[in-house]
């Protein structure tokens, strides 16, 4: 039977479509794509959230400027004098560290002084005999901060980067001078470099420094900066330990913090070509990235952290047991102030409390990793895995391709939230992910077309050859008849006309072509009424095949039925071509059951969906097995075998050898329905028949010639002349 053109996509076309996806996934993940970045922060913060880690350990308390607070010493700011009468109070609490998460860069009563100025100025008075002496020593708050500060001797101050041109549009030249002078004795001097000395590695450059009052600067402990670099999204994940300023670098308040509740004399920078590696506070390494950067390791939502009202703790409500030894961080927490940055854990997270869990993620060294080679691992993971689904999913029928794809995405997803939980370790999960579901639906989509085209294709081919709904079936699963083959045990059945060179002698071309259209038409609408595929054609023969290209395990019967079906209709037939004055054709039929060859075979791009094997010969050879005989439809034995319990109107006519095989056959009839009166005299012939093959013509000769008078059986003729020449043993080679 005719197999269809290869049309469809090429072979090659599904491969070379999943190669370019993950160079464009591969790309995106360079240039840094917003939207899959974007993704990918948020099963971050997912990841974060789901990990439920310990409770952090009570080495960082706060000290919060809350409502409460507010409501007993009024509103923000304070007088310097309560913040110095605050340090105190920790101090003698035993607070082993003191860091300000509050910024003082101006005089508190820095108007009014300005006034009294003026009037000095005006009425020239000296800062020796001004009447105003008192009063400017009164309204000078700051400096009882500033000995407040002094005389605790663990205080960790302030200090903020300027990170664009509009901040810093006021100040000048010698402004940013006298600000770095200020501050230049906070800068890390110990760095350890592994790149051959550069210290210009690419880093975002500040550009502008405020700092505190220098009374209080000058009283510190240390002083750190307090920046915060959001992501795009404005959620805070990433710290900055160190920033690089005018050639210098400054760590942050939170390292400083911890530096002096450590007791550490000095910091220690390491440095490679490509960036910052390490912060090392005392004989503690904190990995950071090529910036200087660490992830934060949030703990949990808000109030994780001990907090105590300023005012609980000024009004003497807390005890030394709960600050003692302590890291105590002064800030606000009132969402009235204004100091609260969106994190993970929501969009109104105390800054404050940042700089805790910062303290404390420095203390117990277990910030989340993200080292720079990690780029290098996610671009192998994306062309591993596109290398592999773009080579597999091809191959693979969807189910199978859906479970692939599945179980990736579970091993990826699975990867990510171990390394997460127990190695603290970010992996990337979205590309992966992304390019697992492109490289699946573009898998699928090329599929669907393909496999509709070819649909289109093997439907238009087989609905000539096969019944409606054989071609419903074969469409579920067009991959079977793709070029190649399989060995199956099938039926074949062959038909021929007897006598049609005869028959076409008497009649027109035309005539002969209407003739055997009328036949042909009638015979094949048998084979599709018993699910036998039309194979081919062949003059006036025909060839079907039953339980291909759907698998019948009762293939046997329905080739039998077909071959009883096809002599009724050809009975029909042959009455209207009397009534009509047209010659009666009559037909043998051959059927034959074996392993065979199945499938299409020719080239790639025209081919045959046929059977072929030793079977399939012997089919055609009992065919003409009818003619020795005079019957018009002959089985194998091994067709009989499976059919011997459906039909009674069977006989055995001969054992013999046909052209091509070595081995002798039995062959069976099969006879057709009114083909004679009753069939009660098939005992008798059965009886006859074994005499003949005992080898005992004699006895045999007079019942095949009183059946054949009787019954004008061709068969028992057949046997009543060899039963008269019995050694001419015929071979029947045909």
């Amino acid at each position: 039977m005719p197999g269809p053109r290869a049309k469809s996509v090429p072979r090659k076309f599904p491969v070379f479509l999943g190669l370019a996806l993950t160079l464009t996934v591969l790309i995106m993940y360079l240039a840094g794509n917003p939207l899959l970045e974007a993704m990918e922060l948020k099963t971050y913060d997912m990841r974060l959230r789901a990990a439920s880690p310990e409770k952090p350990a009570e080495n960082v308390v706060i000290a919060a400027i809350d409502e409460k607070s507010l409501a007993a010493l009024g509103r923000w700011p304070w007088s310097r004098a309560t913040m110095g009468r605050l340090v105190g109070r920790l101090d003698r609490l035993g607070a082993r560290v003191i860091a300000f998460d509050v910024f003082f860069s101006e005089a508190e009563n820095s108007g009014l002084l300005d006034q009294i100025a003026r009037l000095e100025a005006e009425k020239g008075y000296t800062e020796a005999n001004s009447p105003y002496t008192r009063i400017r020593e009164a309204l000078v708050a700051d400096s009882q901060l500033g000995r407040a500060i002094a005389r605790s001797g663990r205080v960790v101050l302030s200090m903020v980067f300027l990170m664009s041109e509009d901040e810093t549009r006021h100040f000048s030249m010698l402004d940013a001078r006298r600000a770095l002078a200020a501050v230049e004795d906070q800068a890390i001097h110990a760095i350890k470099d592994s790149g051959g000395g550069r210290l210009d590695f690419p880093m975002r450059e500040p550009r502008g420094l405020l700092v505190n009052l220098p009374e209080l600067r000058a009283a510190a402990k240390y002083t750190g900066h307090i920046n915060s670099l959001p992501d795009r999204d404005g959620v805070l994940r990433w710290v900055p330990l160190v920033m690089r300023y005018q050639d210098r670098f400054f760590p942050s308040g939170d390292v400083q913090a911890v530096r002096a509740y450590l007791g550490a004399t000095k910091l220690t920078l390491h440095t490679t070509a490509y960036g910052i590696s390490a912060l090392e506070i005392g004989y503690r390494m904190i990995e950071t990235d090529e910036y200087g950067q660490a992830l934060i390791r949030y703990y949990g939502p808000e109030k994780t952290f001990p907090t105590f009202s300023v005012a609980d703790i000024l009004d003497g409500r807390v005890g030394p047991g709960q600050i003692k030894d302590k890291i105590v961080l002064i800030g606000a927490t009132a969402k009235g102030i204004g100091d609260v940055r969106v994190t993970p854990y929501g969009t109104a997270f105390p800054g404050v409390e940042i700089r805790a869990t910062i303290a404390q993620n420095l203390l117990r060294g277990d910030f989340i990793h993200r080292p720079g080679w990690m780029m290098l691992l996610d671009l192998a993971v994306l062309l591993g895995v596109g290398l592999a689904l773009s080579l597999l999913l091809p191959r693979l029928a969807l189910p199978s391709g859906a479970a692939l794809t599945l179980a990736l995405f579970a091993l990826g997803v699975g990867a990510a939230l171990y390394f997460f939980h127990a190695r603290l370790i970010w992996l990337n999960v979205v590309h992966p992910s992304v390019l697992m579901l492109l490289l699946f639906m573009s898998s699928t989509i090329v599929k669907y077309f393909t496999t509709e085209t070819e649909r289109r294709q093997i439907k238009s081919a087989f609905q000539f050859y096969v019944p409606v709904k054989v071609v419903d079936e074969i469409m579920r699963d067009v991959g079977r008849l793709r070029l190649g083959g399989e060995k199956r045990e099938l039926t074949v059945l062959f038909s021929d006309i007897r006598g049609f060179t005869t028959v076409s002698e008497t009649l027109s071309p035309e005539e002969l072509v209407k003739f055997l259209n009328v036949y042909l038409t009638e015979m094949t609408e048998q084979v599709f009424r018993n699910d036998g595929l039309l194979d081919k054609y062949v003059g006036d023969a025909i060839m079907a095949v039953y339980g291909a290209p759907i698998h019948r395990p009762d293939h046997a019967l329905l080739a039998c039925r077909t071959a009883l079906d096809m002599m009724r209709a050809l009975r029909d037939l042959q009455a209207h071509w009397r009534r009509a004055g047209k010659p009666a054709l009559d037909i043998g039929i051959g059927i034959s059951t074996g392993p065979m060859v199945v499938g299409n075979m020719g080239a790639q791009n025209r081919f045959d969906y046929t059977v072929v094997g030793d079977a399939v010969n012997l089919g055609s050879r009992i065919e003409d097995l009818n003619k020795v005989y005079g019957t018009h439809i002959l089985l194998s034995e091994f067709t009989f075998r499976q059919v011997q319990d459906e039909f009674r109107n069977v006989r055995e006519v001969d054992v013999t050898r046909v052209r091509g095989r070595q081995e002798p056959v039995r062959i069976f009839e099969l006879i057709p329905e009114g083909e004679y009166r009753d069939l009660a005299w098939l005992d008798d012939f059965a009886r006859a028949y074994r005499l003949f093959r005992a080898d005992k013509p004699d006895q045999a000769l007079p019942l095949f010639e009183r059946l054949y008078k009787h019954m004008r059986d061709p068969v028992s003729q057949h046997y009543a002349y060899r039963c008269q020449t019995p050694r001419r043993r015929q071979e029947d080679r045909l």
